[in-house]
Formats: C-alpha cells, sequence, structure tokens
C-alpha cells in the first residue's frame, strides 16, 4: 500500500520526498506545456489575421465589379410634390417634370340611412365588377342591413378589392364603396338582383346600390390615372402615383398634381463612399493588429509571415492600373493613399469629386477584370486565405506541432505516474527497513544495559 504521511517505522516525510524528486522529474513536462502555450498563442494569432484578411477581402468584395458602383439616387427640386428613388439600371441625367393629375380611386356612397344595424335596406344579391374581375354577395335576413351589407362586401373570398364602408355625414349613415386601387382601369359597377319588388334599379329596396356609370349610387371621386409630362413628352398616364415603368430604373411618387419640377438622378457618391470607408477600415486593423503581434515581446515577434502579407498587399497598391486612356492609374490619385505608418487614408472630398466628374475611370481603377486595384485585391487575398495558403500553412504546421506535443505530454504523464508510484514503493520498503533496524537496534540497547 502507498504510504501517504510520514514514515511509520523511521520518521522520514515519504510526501515531501516524492514531491521533491517528481518536481524534478517533471520539468521535461512543463517545458512541453509552455511550448504548447507559446503555440496556441501562435496559432491565436493567425487566427485574427486570417480573420482581419477576411473580412479586408469582404470589404473589397463590394468595391470590385462594376454593379457596385451603379448606386444611384433620385432627387426631386421640391419633395412636396414628388419623391423618387433608383436602381442599378437607372442613368445619371436630368430631368423635366410636370404633374398634370394624380391617380385617384372612385369613390361611391349611397342615400342616407337612419343607423346602421337595424334599419334594413333590402335583400337579393349584389354584383361588383371592374370589367375585368367580379365576384357576387348574398343579401337576405341575416345581413340586409348597413352593416350586414359592409361585412358581405369585406369578407367575400372573390373580393378582388372593393373596400365598403359607413361615413355619418351628420343627417345620417352612408354607405361607401371604393377600390383598393386607383386609377380607371379600376372603377367598379354595381348591379342588383332586387328579390324585394323586382325592379333592380329604383330607389327602393336593395336596388339603392344600383350603380353603372349612373344609378342610385353618387360619384363623389371618379377613378383617374395620372398624367405626367417627362422631358417635354406630355400625357403619359398610369393608374398608380407610384411610377415605376416612364423613367428607367426611377420610381417616382406623386403627391401633388399641377406642378412643374426637375429630377435629379445622379450616382450615390454617399453610398459608395461608406463602402471605400469601410475596406480602409478593414484594412487598417489588418495593419495594426500585423504590428502588435510582430512587435518586440509580441506573440509573432519572431515570425515573419505577417511581414509576408503586408508586403504582397502593399506590392498591389504600389503596381499601376494599366488601363488605356483611363483618367486614373494609382488609388492616390481619387483620394485613398497609403501613409507613412503603413496604414490607409481616405480624404471623401476629392473621392466623391472623382465619382462625378468621370465615373466610369473610377469603375475601371477600382473594376478592371485585370487591372481594377479591386479585383486584384481580391485576387491576392483569396490566394493568401486558400486552403494551402500562408495562413493556412502556419496554422497547419501549428496544429501538427500542437498534437506531437500532446501525444509527447500523454505518453510522459504515463511514465511520470509509473515513476511516482515506484519511488513511493522503494521508500516504504525503506521505511519498512529503517523500521526493523531501529528496532533490533533498540533490543540490542536494552540487552546490553
Amino acid at each position: 500500500m502507498a504510504i501517504s504521511s510520514a514514515g511509520i517505522g523511521s520518521n522520514i516525510d515519504v510526501n515531501s520526498l516524492v514531491s521533491q524528486l517528481m518536481a524534478i522529474e517533471r520539468r521535461p513536462l512543463d517545458l512541453l506545456n509552455q511550448r504548447k502555450s507559446l503555440y496556441n498563442a501562435e496559432l491565436s494569432a493567425f487566427g485574427k489575421i486570417s480573420s482581419d484578411l477576411a473580412a479586408f477581402q469582404s470589404a473589397v468584395a463590394a468595391l470590385k465589379e462594376t454593379d457596385d458602383f451603379k448606386v444611384f439616387k433620385a432627387t426631386a427640386a421640391d419633395t412636396a410634390y414628388v419623391t423618387a428613388s433608383a436602381d442599378s439600371s437607372a442613368s445619371a441625367t436630368n430631368h423635366a417634370l410636370t404633374i398634370t393629375q394624380l391617380a385617384k380611386a372612385q369613390k361611391l356612397v349611397s342615400t342616407t340611412f337612419a343607423d346602421t344595424s337595424v334599419v334594413t335596406v333590402g335583400t337579393g344579391s349584389l354584383t361588383v365588377a371592374n370589367g375585368a374581375s367580379s365576384f357576387n354577395v348574398t343579401i337576405d335576413s341575416t345581413n340586409n342591413t348597413l352593416d350586414g351589407i359592409v361585412n358581405a362586401i369585406n369578407s367575400a373570398s372573390s373580393n378582388f378589392g372593393v373596400a365598403a364602408s359607413i361615413i355619418n355625414d351628420g343627417t345620417g349613415y352612408r354607405l361607401l364603396f371604393s377600390p383598393n386601387e386607383t386609377g380607371t382601369a379600376y372603377a367598379v359597377t354595381i348591379s342588383v338582383t332586387d328579390t324585394g319588388d323586382s325592379n333592380n334599379t329604383d330607389a327602393s329596396g336593395l336596388s339603392r346600390l344600383y350603380y353603372s356609370g349612373g344609378g342610385q349610387l353618387t360619384q363623389t371621386q371618379a377613378a383617374q390615372n395620372a398624367i405626367i409630362t417627362v422631358d417635354g413628352l406630355a400625357g403619359i398616364q398610369s393608374a398608380s402615383n407610384t411610377v415605376t415603368d416612364v423613367i428607367q430604373g426611377v420610381t417616382l411618387n406623386l403627391k401633388k398634381d399641377g406642378v412643374s419640377t426637375s429630377l435629379d438622378v445622379a450616382v450615390d457618391t454617399d453610398t459608395v463612399t461608406n463602402n471605400l470607408t469601410a475596406l480602409v477600415t478593414a484594412y487598417n486593423k489588418l495593419v495594426n493588429d500585423s504590428k502588435d503581434l510582430h512587435k518586440k515581446g509580441g506573440t509573432l515577434e519572431a515570425d515573419n509571415t505577417v511581414l509576408t502579407i503586408q508586403s504582397q498587399l502593399l506590392s498591389v497598391f504600389n503596381t499601376q492600373a494599366s488601363i488605356s486612356g483611363n483618367a486614373y492609374s494609382y488609388l492616390a490619385e481619387i483620394g485613398l493613399s497609403l501613409q507613412s505608418n503603413g496604414t490607409l487614408s481616405l480624404n471623401s472630398a476629392d473621392f466623391k469629386s472623382a465619382l462625378s466628374s468621370d465615373l466610369n475611370s473610377v469603375v475601371n481603377l477600382f473594376a478592371h477584370s485585370t487591372q481594377g486595384f479591386m479585383q486584384r485585391f481580391y485576387s491576392e487575398t483569396t490566394t493568401l486565405l486558400q486552403a494551402d495558403g500562408v495562413v493556412d500553412a502556419k496554422n497547419d504546421g501549428l496544429g501538427s506541432r500542437i498534437s506531437d506535443i500532446d501525444i509527447r505530454i500523454s505518453q510522459m504523464e504515463t511514465r511520470l505516474t509509473s515513476t511516482e508510484r515506484r519511488l513511493r514503493k522503494q521508500f516504504a520498503s525503506l521505511d519498512a527497513l529503517l523500521g526493523t533496524l531501529s528496532s533490533t537496534t533498540n533490543l540490542l540497547l536494552r540487552q546490553l544495559g
């Protein structure tokens, strides 16, 4: 049995002796654990570099295609009358716009009724149609009040888009019918089958809801299309006040009529500049993290991989974009320049000025298929991040070393356990022997005394 206290026969502090001897035996293991900790720190450091590279590549990806610069905004001179938006199919240009007439939805109202839930309107059926579609509702003793008719109209499963509601005009209650959509194509007629008196168009019973260009309902607002003039082209009509099919890539939201204004469609320099700012931020983080890790005392002080990465990216920055006829060859010419500390700086005013004055040259500088800076940056970062790239090779090498150390640690721990067991057994035997000798000595001393 292992001894876990001072020697029974010899008063030897077995635990202390074994602990001191094992501390010496464990020194190689401690060195392995220290080395493993260093490798793990390096692995974490390269994980940060890899993450920074991926973030930079993502920012590059937002500026490497021609379509990334087709970000337009449409601005009306007077937004009280019209607002607008533009998509990537728009073109930078200016338009003259006159709003002659707004689109409106038809409004049909009935005569007045004393209340909404007691007074009956009549029975039979209603057919609501707009020329292209129609639906029927049955009106009987369960729903022949204003409330009942409103519910029957609005809940009809085949209702194609006509709303019924009740208006109190101060003298009584009126039934209001209105298509949900503006424009002449959505104007409705209402035909009646009146089971009360079999007259489907008179002013009594259910036929009080008859309307076909005239009838018992009053049209308080006719359905009408919006009418606009664009760049001198008059009479352009739209069923909606949201006009999407007149100026390519531009959506107009008409608000008031009887006015003329101008509409400017231009590159949204703010959005593109924000994307470039994000790129600068991502690149500078990569540079600053690399410096921090490679500085004296840093985790990667002795590893020059980060310098290799920086060198390859700097090579892209410093290599001229050779594009025939292009106004720009370097990023610094449009406000994006390298600082003495290796970081990037963006002069937003210069960049926006370049976008506004020569958009095509800026697009080529960034997105040309072979010479564009963002195309080259994307290719370079892809190489650096790929499975057999610089960072991946480092990670694989560190991972392999850590795995080897783990095997050696496991083997050493097994050996140390065996060594401790052996030492304790040896000290137990020694303690027993010393105990026996002590007893013999005491016996001889008593006999001689």
